[in-house]
């Protein structure tokens, strides 16, 4: 209105129109109306109202300012979640039509830091928590608020929630450690692992030998193959089983046949390969035309398989058949010729104090 006044008259002489010299202009006044709340937590939103008055013109401006995070904002009102922590001097001033800024008037705001939140383990399992050696184990586990989660036993670090899949031998307990900004948590769980049992069998010797085509059927030591008339010679070997329990699963069987010596001529290649079948009997007398059971549990076809103890799953499975009994009983012969016509002696020969073991690992019961 000011302006428009002087722009009429502009100091010349119009009727109507007469010289004045104009006022000067009034600066506005500022006020802050709220700040809410006057204490709020990083993140928290803060509320901030404030208005003008001029009395020589209107209030058309206004402005905020943070002495920490510096302008805030334009508007008379106005809400923000974005202020950092600490103690805000805020400032406050409005604008007038004329251009004019008020002084600012002053307010406070106080930010506290967000509390750090501590790392938690929602969960840490284990299923199933009570198996046998050999098999597997699924620990699982959720963690919230972690900047790292580690499970020990060599698994390492892993995500927030997930899934493992381990085999531990023995009874094994598991850590799983989640740490946070500020705090550490941790969990455990406990892999109960029931021992494989190990049972080393010595054939006995009454009822372990060999026997001839002719019939002659000493027992102690065990000869295969033939002599020098060329008559075949078989091995019989009895275990006695009866200290594996009645109820027992057989998860191994471990055939060593190394203990052998060869006094005369090889028997490999010219006989063919070994093998062994299950074969009950009360006595070596008249075993050697007893055919036993059919199908070979075993086969050694040259000196290194003869030399090397091997787990054989025949073996295993046909002495499961015979747990509960008390004893386990097979003859040893080369089953592709009982002689090779050469008219020498060609044998393998284990002495009784080095026949044949069997290694047996089982569990005591069946579940």
């Amino acid at each position: 209105m000011k302006r428009a006044l002087l722009l009429a008259c502009a100091l010349t002489l119009v009727p109507g129109c007469s010289y004045f010299s104009p006022e000067s202009n009034q600066p506005p006044t500022a006020e802050i109306t709220s700040i809410s709340p006057a204490t709020a937590t990083e993140g928290q939103t803060v509320r901030f109202s404030g208005h003008g008055t001029d009395v020589d013109g209107e209030v058309v401006g206004y402005r905020w300012r943070s002495d920490i995070d510096g302008d805030l904002s334009r508007s008379s009102s106005f809400a923000t979640d974005t202020l950092s922590a600490g103690n805000h001097a805020i400032y406050f001033m409005v604008q007038d039509n004329s251009d004019a800024w008020s002084t600012q008037v002053q307010g406070t705001v106080t930010v506290r830091a967000t509390p750090p939140i501590p790392a938690v383990i929602d969960s840490f399992a284990a299923w199933p928590t009570n198996i046998r050696a050999g098999e597997s184990v699924i620990l699982s586990w959720e963690v919230s608020h972690a900047t790292k989660v580690e499970v020990d036993q060599g698994i390492g670090v892993v995500p927030e929630f997930g899934t493992v899949e381990v085999i531990p031998d023995v009874t094994t307990t598991y850590v799983l450690t989640a740490t946070g900004s500020s705090s550490t948590a941790a969990a455990s769980v406990t892999i109960a692992v029931e021992p494989v049992r190990v049972l080393v069998m010595m054939p006995d010797r009454e009822l372990t030998g060999y026997v001839r085509f002719s019939g002659y059927a000493p027992s102690g030591d065990v000869y295969v193959g033939d002599d020098q008339a060329d008559r075949g010679i078989r091995g019989f070997l009895t275990y006695y089983i009866s200290s594996i329990p009645d109820d027992a699963v057989v998860t191994r069987v471990i055939v060593d046949l190394s203990g052998y010596e060869t006094p005369y001529d090889l028997p490999f290649p010219d006989l063919g390969c070994l093998s062994a079948f299950e074969h009950p009997y009360n006595s070596l007398q008249g075993e050697y035309r007893m055919p036993g059971l059919p199908g070979a549990i075993g086969e050694w076809c040259d000196f290194d398989q003869l030399d090397t103890p091997t787990e054989s799953i025949a073996f295993r499975n046909a002495l499961q058949d015979r747990v509960g009994e008390s004893k386990f009983q097979f003859r040893l012969q080369f089953a592709d010729m009982e002689s090779d016509g050469d008219m020498t002696r060609d044998f393998l020969h284990w002495r009784d104090d080095q026949l044949p073991t069997l290694t047996v690992e089982y569990y005591p019961n069946r579940r």
